[in-house]
């Protein structure tokens, strides 16, 4: 007779990752073990910092790492309609730090869409069917030259802001 015995043992997570783990030199091992999983459905690492939906040459949003560990943006997708998941396009394979940020443009050439004067971009995690982040904004609110910005970067609220202040602080 055979006996199964099942053995319960804990899982240690090692985080030590600093803003190097996003350079291209960083060690691959050194990233993948410091990665943060997003739990689906759980709180979402990334937050839609600012967008520009009259960027010159192209529209563009800034996400921002509102966690405490490395992203890799590849687990996430984004498009302007929140239903529409067959259209949402996948971020880039980039690691994004604890704080920093990424700018993500936006073109019809190249995503199959734009971003409109009163629109909206949300960012999906790959598998779940629901929006980790987004933000939709009326006419006017992200003009030329402008943009749609959370001002306290990362957690205030939305407001316009001119001149844009792609990949640097919103003031």
């Amino acid at each position: 007779m055979m006996r199964s015995i099942a053995i319960t043992l804990p899982l240690v997570a090692v985080a030590a990752c600093s803003a190097a783990t996003s350079s291209p030199d960083a060690s691959p091992l050194a990233v993948d073990a410091a990665l943060a999983d997003a739990a689906p459905g759980g709180p979402c690492p990334l937050t839609v910092n600012e967008v520009a939906a009259a960027g010159v040459p192209d529209d563009w949003f800034e996400l921002m790492n509102v966690s405490d560990a490395p992203i890799d943006l590849a687990q996430f997708r984004f498009t302007d309609e929140a239903a529409d998941l067959a259209g949402a396009v996948p971020l880039p394979a980039t690691v994004l730090a604890p704080g920093a940020r990424h700018v993500q443009e936006v073109s019809d050439a190249t995503n199959g869409f734009g971003l409109g004067a009163g629109d909206a971009v949300w960012i999906y995690q790959v598998g779940v069917a629901t929006p980790c982040a987004g933000v939709d904004w009326a006419s006017g609110d992200a003009p030329t030259g402008g943009s749609w910005a959370r001002v306290p970067d990362g957690t205030g609220a939305y407001r316009t802001t001119t001149p844009d202040t792609r990949g640097v602080a919103n003031r």
